[in-house]
C-alpha cells in the first residue's frame, strides 16, 4: 500500500491535527478502518489509540481511497470529541470483558 499525505492542518482549539491522506491499495475489497488506523499509525508514526478517521472517500474501479483522518495528542480528547465506531467499540468492550473475566479467574484463585 502507498500512502501519499495531501494535507495537514493543525487544530489548536481542539488538539489535534487534520490530515488528508490518499491510500492506494492492493486490488480487491477497500481496507478496513482498522487497517487503515494501521498503515496511517505507522506511516506518521504515532500511536493507533490517537488516530480517528472521520471519512474514507473510495474512487469507483480504482483502488484509491481518499481518507480524513483526526489525530489528537491525548487519548482523553480524543473521547471526549469523538464518537467511537461500531468497530472500535466492540474491541474496547472485548478487552473489558476479557480483563473482567481475568480479574475473576485470579479472584477465584485466591480463594482457593
Amino acid at each position: 500500500m502507498e500512502i501519499e499525505i495531501q494535507k495537514q492542518i493543525e487544530v489548536p482549539l481542539l488538539n489535534r491535527q487534520r490530515v488528508s491522506v490518499m491510500v492506494t491499495y492492493d486490488g480487491g475489497a477497500t481496507p478496513s478502518i482498522l487497517q487503515f488506523k494501521d498503515i496511517i499509525a505507522s506511516k506518521l508514526k504515532i500511536q493507533k489509540d490517537l488516530i480517528a478517521i472521520r471519512h474514507v472517500y473510495q474512487s469507483y474501479g480504482f483502488p484509491k481511497a481518499k481518507v480524513i483522518v483526526h489525530i489528537y495528542k491525548t487519548r482523553e480528547e480524543l473521547l471526549r470529541l469523538e464518537k467511537l465506531k461500531k468497530v472500535e467499540r466492540k474491541q474496547v468492550e472485548a478487552a473489558k470483558k476479557a480483563a473482567e473475566e481475568k480479574a475473576k479467574a485470579e479472584a477465584k484463585k485466591g480463594a482457593e
